[in-house]
Formats: structure tokens, sequence, C-alpha cells
């Protein structure tokens, strides 16, 4: 995938699983922003419009719009290397308000299932978040995110 649109694609990853625990957390926006301004595959992007229009969007859709994003990353050409930074930014936006929700753990599990990398390359590249990368409850085999997702 070319470099804008995967830099697309991973803000707006991070913004759908912010908001699929059912609201928009500040600490959650400021780590999307601190990656963004800070992390090398996020240079030269200019995130700030997008950033809202995703927000914007994903308020006023909710589950339809988590749906949305899964269906689009099942034909999204990732490489091995972006899948992993994919997984990464989802896990940092999880853990920016210090509450793993379950509905977050769901999310991540769907956007596993639609990649190529292995749960065990992703526990050994994140060792401290193998709580979340191991799919006990097998939310990777369903089809669609379910929980309601309304935002405010």
């Amino acid at each position: 995938m070319k470099t804008e649109d995967f830099q697309h694609l991973l803000l707006r990853s991070a913004v759908t699983v912010m908001a699929c625990d059912g609201s928009i957390d500040d600490d959650e926006i400021n780590e999307i922003k601190r990656m963004a301004e800070s992390e090398i595959y996020f240079m030269g992007y200019d995130f700030a419009q997008p950033l809202m229009d995703n927000i914007d969007y994903i308020k006023a859709n909710g589950t339809k719009a988590v749906n949305e994003y899964l269906n689009d990353l099942t034909v999204a050409d990732l490489n091995a290397r972006q899948e992993i930074l994919l997984i990464e930014v989802l896990i940092r936006t999880i853990e920016a308000d210090s509450k793993v929700q379950d509905s977050e753990i769901k999310f991540l599990q769907l956007v596993k299932s639609k990649l190529n990398t292995t749960e065990e390359t992703l526990i050994t590249k994140f060792p401290k978040q193998m709580n979340y990368l191991v799919d006990s409850k097998n939310y990777g085999l369903l089809g669609e995110f379910t929980d309601e997702v309304e935002l405010e």
C-alpha cells in the first residue's frame, strides 16, 4: 500500500478502535495526535482535518462505520511491516485511556483476522499485550463487529 494511503488507514484505524467502546476519550485523541506528530510512519502526513473527518464520520455512523472499516481492511494490500505498524497503532490507542474495554479487544481480534501476520509474530513483537493478542474468545471468527457504537 502506498505511503499516503497507509497513513490514512492508520489514522482511520486509530479513530475506529477509539470509538468502538462507545466513547471518544481525550487521552485517546491526544495519543493519536502524538503518533501523527512524532512517528516516522506519519511523517509528512497532514492529519488534522482527516482526524476530525474520521471522528465526525464515526460519530454519525457508529457500528456501520466500524464494519465499513473492517471490510475495507479485507481488501487493503498491506505488507508485513505495515501490518505490524497497524497493530502497534491500535494497541497504543487502546491503551491511551488506561481502560482496555472488551469491545476494543474484540475489534483488535477482528482486525487481526484480516491480516496475514501470525498471532505468534504479534506476541513476539508485543509481549506485554499478549492478553489481548491471544484470541481466547474467538472474536476473529465473527463476520462483523456487533457491539452498538453510539457516540455523542
